[in-house]
């Protein structure tokens, strides 16, 4: 018999909706400057080379600095980081967006600047989560976080490259400022959750969270972050290079949207876990359904691939970050979920980088041996990914 949805009485909870509102809007630059950096760096320069060089110094600064931030707010808290955070953030976007510099460079540093004092609010909002609920609700929760990144990532592209067409890029780049900022002070400074700050931290010069039986899990979610954005690169370069008219927009539609709907699907019919052996299973359907980009070259093929590999995007965060949430103590939460949006976050950076070098080196055809690579190698690390849940106690 289905278990009955407790979405309703989720989101009926004090603070819920507004994690939810303002975790919605926080997400924003992570969405849209993925490919807002390249549209606003050509504007500012003229150069795609140097659009393209800020979206990766965004995005991997982003994936470097986030457990070092996750692990502070374990220890200090939120506000006091986030504080901190937002300065840096506001007055980095003035520089950039107001700036007129003759030295590209400059463009490229200020990216890179951003990506480090970004706030991770999907760490937050998924910590704070845990102050307002039980466990026993944490796959659910991880659903209804898991559709609102899918949310983002399906409508933040286009609203960054409508904004830019029909205005110009630096309107739309406030845009995605202005949404994380406000977004960021609705989660964090809100009253109507207060999250404890953890004091009893060793004083380790290395993390204590991460540890080498993390590291297949870690290493698995970089493959997927690598795939999503070689996909990406390679629906706007086939549309572009063949001329196939509206594939990029039906695809991040149709992906889109299975995504956001089969997380959701997921933790309505399935139950919570404690070990990793569902989270295998789906990367390995995951990874199947990717590998088909590299046979399917038409239009309807690849919107079918892309309705595929939908199905197993949205389970994928959903039971990794459920799995990390019931096994971690409470006092390095913020830091274990920043690794897992660290690991994704440099996958992204990887796939799209090198994806886009082998496209303009080689050919099209030549960076679909991407796919391949990015979906098998990871598959032999499945059977070393059994979690640690028998080595560390867990802390309700």
């Amino acid at each position: 018999m289905l278990k009955e949805s407790t979405y309703k009485t989720l989101i009926s909870l004090k603070g819920a909706k507004n994690l939810i509102f303002f975790g919605y809007l926080g997400r924003a630059p992570y969405a849209m400057l993925q490919v807002g950096m390249v549209i606003f760096g050509n504007y500012k320069t003229g150069s795609y080379a140097v659009g393209g060089a800020m979206a990766a110094g965004f995005s991997i600064s982003n994936a470097l600095i986030q457990p070092v931030n996750g692990r502070l707010v374990d220890k200090i808290g939120q506000r006091k980081v986030v504080s901190f955070l937002l300065a840096g953030f506001i007055m980095t976007s003035l520089l950039v967006t107001i700036g007129e510099f003759e030295r590209d460079l400059i463009y490229i540093v200020l990216s890179v600047f951003l990506g480090v004092t970004v706030p991770n609010i999907g760490a937050y909002t998924r910590r704070n989560w845990k102050v307002i609920t039980e466990e026993a609700d944490n796959q659910k929760v991880q659903a209804i976080e898991s559709s609102i990144d899918e949310l983002n990532f399906l409508v933040g592209p286009s609203v960054f490259a409508t904004v830019s067409n029909y205005l110009n890029p630096i309107i739309a780049l406030y845009i995605a400022i202005v949404s994380s900022i406000v977004g960021t002070i609705g989660v964090v400074f809100s009253k109507s959750i207060e999250v404890t700050n953890h004091q009893s931290l060793n004083n380790e010069k290395t993390s204590i969270w991460i540890s080498k039986n993390k590291l297949p899990l870690l290493t698995t979610l970089i493959f997927v972050g690598a795939c999503l954005s070689s996909i990406s690169v390679y629906v706007v370069a086939k549309e572009d290079i063949e001329n196939i008219k509206n594939l990029t927009a039906f695809y991040y539609l149709i992906n889109g949207s299975t995504a956001l709907l089969s997380a959701l699907f997921y933790g309505y019919y399935f139950s919570n876990t404690k070990n990793l052996n569902k989270y295998n299973i789906v990367f390995a359907y995951l990874a199947i359904s990717v590998s088909t980009f590299f046979f399917f070259n038409t239009k309807n093929l690849i919107l079918l691939a892309g309705l595929l590999s939908g199905f197993g995007i949205g389970p994928i965060f959903l039971l990794a970050n459920s799995y990390v949430s019931n096994v971690t103590k409470s006092s390095t939460l913020t830091e274990a979920y920043s690794w897992l949006a660290s690991s994704v976050g440099f996958g992204i950076a990887l796939g799209s980088s090198l994806f886009g070098y082998v496209i303009e080196s080689y050919s099209l055809g030549s960076a679909k041996n991407l796919f391949l690579i990015f979906t098998i190698i990871p598959l032999f690390l499945l059977p070393f990914n059994k979690g640690w849940h028998a080595k560390e106690k867990i802390k309700s």
